[in-house]
């Protein structure tokens, strides 16, 4: 049998007895009846296939997809063509025509071609709308990014004008730091996200913040030091005290990771209310002068002194802990020795210059490191000729860290201090202001028992502690619910402090309870302190101080009298539950000098020696233990009968006059007429009571001076262009024939109890 193709459909060419039927011829009905019924009954068969896979398609694939009905309409013409050829197929095999059109039914449906061509059609459209959606996305991240850097940028500008001299007034760089609402810090988003439907906004803004979240606290914000970079303890160890000082690689690689890990965690919300500066420093709105030892400074009130928006404290909690976690536990072992560090540079290297004079005047036989933060600091004839015969040198900051290392991170002011001591080369290092004159010899501190117990000496300021409980907060310590000591009274029974019915947030002074740093505040002019046990405490130190100003000196302080650096030492040292000692004996005032405003000033701060202060603080024990067993249930404590009224100025001794204003600026004094009174007479700056001391202290630093500047004509940078003619030949030659008639007039009237007068000074000796 031949078969010829005719259009689309095969025609039988055949001879014998059914030719009539496939021709049309008339007769009898043949096979070609039937054929029809099959084939009408296999049309009807393929319809309902076509609604079986539209509908499977609809509910199960893609709902209403227009392209299904292109796909099915190929498929139903090919098994049409498939239905042809079963024709043939059926008359060619009689009976097997039913399995025949069943099995092209079932391959029709689930034809592997057109699915699979259906599915890569639905994967493609899916990925270009996943993309789509994507690139949305990180639009958005990228925005919320891009102004959280420039939240950043404007903290870094912020923290650039501290102390500078040339800015004063409101700082206005944009930043909205102080927002409440964190959405709103996210600079011109609005109007950079108009093109973006307001729905995708909405849905992917929470999602966009999150991301950056955990991408401020795990990449950011933080640099995680890896083994490779983090140099262990042998390799500390092989550090030379000399390289260090000159510049070791190793060193100063370690070092500029935590430069950076600290300048990442850059407070991004700085405090609108320190934004006002004069002559660089900000302004304290409230200045608080808490001072009565009866003051209850409970939780509650100290959370009325600043508010803190949540969004800073957020940010806080988040850097601070970074900076934790990124600071390596590794002791250094390059510290070496005993001595005095002192930050020098421009005015402040004479001031170190009289201090240092001052050391050896009173015995002190240990050498001194003056700390040069600028390499414009250095002066040859200062480095190398006039501190090498006084048992001292220049330590120059670029070199100790490195100037790579320490070109994007900006210190000013009071930072200065953890830095030089970080830099100085001694294991026990005392840290004194380049104003601070001993009057006694601090050399025996180095060997006491009393230092090697407690590895850190801190010296009191005048003031109650007023740091906030969101300080705290920020740096997850949890806060005892009871009184573990009263002020910096830490031997008396708890059970005297106050009564269980007592609410602990209204009526216990907040700083008495565990976790929170010690009463009384600290006068941070001078510190002694071992750098292998507190390495830890002053690299916290340091990032406390690196973002101070508008950050972590208002947490400490919140307005307290000399808010400054002066709490981050101790702040730092009580993070790590190490102990120091800060000796009882409160400073005193000694005044002297008229300010711009014709007020009568206090000077100086005199501070005393621990080592007396800690004999007598064990007697003040021994009182208070007798007293306690013997009146029992009747015992009524009294911190001042203990404490205050017991270590007082006649039984103590002096060891540091803190000289801060006016500072010992020769030509300044005699510019501004600061040894005078209203009247135009001669008095003196430092009061009155030098007798106690046995040598009289302002006499010998105006002698030094004139030393140096009128019969060595030592030529001092910070003096350049001052009139040394009428300084050495007219105003010296006054000022110190007054101090020698004075000096033998207060001697000869001198009383050791009467501390008032003394201190006061002020009195006419002409």
């Amino acid at each position: 049998m031949a078969v010829e193709k005719v259009g689309n459909m095969p025609k039988a060419q055949m001879t014998g007895p059914g030719a009539s039927a496939v021709t049309g011829g008339a007769g009898k009905p043949g096979p070609g009846v039937g054929l029809r019924i099959k084939r009408r009954r296999r049309r009807l068969l393929l319809v309902f296939a076509f609604l079986l896979t539209a509908t499977l398609a609809w509910y199960t694939l893609l709902k209403g997809r227009s392209s299904i009905d292109a796909d099915q309409s190929l498929l139903l013409k090919a098994k049409e063509q498939g239905a042809g050829n079963s024709n043939i197929n059926s008359n060619s095999v009689d009976g097997g025509s039913s399995a025949d059109e069943n099995g092209n039914i079932i391959g029709a449906l689930f034809d592997i071609d057109a699915v699979n061509k259906y599915f890569n059609r639905l994967t493609e459209e899916t990925k270009k709308a996943e993309e789509q959606t994507e690139k949305k996305e990180s639009q958005l991240l990228a925005f919320v990014n891009d102004e959280s850097e420039a939240l950043l940028n404007d903290a870094e500008e912020l923290r650039k004008l501290y102390l500078s001299k040339e800015h004063n007034g409101m700082i206005n760089l944009g930043s909205t730091g102080n927002m409440a609402d964190a959405q709103l810090n996210v600079l011109k988003l609005k109007n950079k996200m108009s093109e973006l439907e307001a729905l995708e906004v909405k849905e992917n803004l929470d999602k966009a913040k999150d991301s950056l979240k955990l991408n401020s606290a795990n990449k950011d914000r933080s640099i995680p030091l890896s083994d490779s970079l983090i140099p262990d303890e042998e390799s500390f160890s092989k550090i030379k005290t000399d390289d260090f000082i000159k510049g070791d690689i190793t060193f100063q690689n370690f070092f500029s990771h935590i430069l950076e890990l600290i300048s990442r965690n850059h407070l991004s919300f700085p405090l609108k209310r320190r934004m006002t500066l004069e002559n660089g420093k900000p302004v304290i709105d409230n200045v608080l002068f808490y001072e009565d030892t009866a003051e209850t400074l409970s939780e509650q009130q100290l959370y009325t002194f600043f508010d803190f928006p949540q969004n800073f404290i957020d940010d806080l909690k988040m850097k601070h802990e970074n900076v934790i976690n990124g600071i390596p536990d590794i002791a250094p072992h390059f510290y070496n020795g005993n001595g005095y560090v002192a930050v020098g540079g421009g005015i402040y290297s004479w001031y170190a210059l009289l201090g240092i004079e001052t050391l050896r005047k009173v015995g002190s036989t240990l050498p001194v490191e003056i700390f040069l933060p600028n390499e414009s600091d250095y002066d040859y004839q200062y480095c190398e000729k006039i501190l090498p015969q006084l048992n001292a040198k220049c330590i120059e900051m670029h070199r100790v860290f490195g100037s790579e290392g320490l070109k994007n991170f900006q210190v000013e002011g009071y930072q200065y201090k953890v830095f030089a001591l970080l830099a100085s080369s001694f294991e026990n290092a005392f840290l004194m202001d380049s104003d601070t004159y001993a009057v006694s010899n601090p050399d025996v501190l180095f060997d006491s028992e009393l230092y090697e117990n407690y590895k850190m000496i801190t010296w009191p300021d005048f003031w109650r502690r007023t740091t906030s409980p969101v300080f705290y907060e920020i740096r997850g310590t949890e806060i005892g619910m009871v009184p573990v000591r009263h002020l910096n009274d830490f031997f008396v029974n708890p059970e005297f402090l106050s009564k269980p019915e007592d609410d602990v947030s209204t009526a216990v002074t907040f700083h008495d309870r565990a976790g929170t740093i010690p009463e009384w505040t600290t006068e941070s002019g001078e510190m002694l302190i071992n750098k292998k046990e507190h390495f830890k405490t002053l690299i916290l130190a340091l990032y406390y101080n690196y973002d101070g100003p508008y950050g972590y000196y208002p947490l400490l302080s919140q307005g307290g009298a000399g808010e400054g650096d002066k709490e981050t030492f101790v702040a730092a040292a009580n993070f790590y539950n190490k102990k120091y000692y800060q000796v009882y004996k409160k400073p005193e005032r000694f005044f002297g000098w008229f300010n711009n405003v014709q007020n009568y000033e206090h000077s100086t701060i005199v501070q005393y020696d621990p080592l007396l202060d800690y004999e007598m603080l064990q007697k003040v024990h021994t009182q208070l233990r007798q007293d306690m067993e013997s009146q029992k249930e009747d015992f009524v404590y009294d911190y001042n009968k203990y404490y205050s009224d017991v270590f007082t100025p006649d039984v103590c001794k002096p060891i540091f006059y803190h000289v801060h204003d006016p500072k010992l600026n020769p030509y300044k004094i005699m510019e501004e007429k600061w040894t005078e009174n209203l009247e135009g007479k001669k008095i003196r700056n430092l009061a009155e009571d030098f007798p106690r001391i046995n040598f009289d202290l302002e006499r010998f630093l105006w002698n030094v001076m004139n030393h140096y500047l009128c019969e060595l004509k030592i030529k001092i940078p910070a003096f350049e262009g001052k009139d040394a003619d009428k300084m050495c030949n007219e105003f010296m030659v006054d000022e110190l024939a007054y101090l020698d008639k004075s000096s033998e007039k207060i001697e000869a009237v001198y009383s050791p109890t009467n501390n008032v007068e003394q201190m006061h000074g002020g009195r006419d000796w002409n």
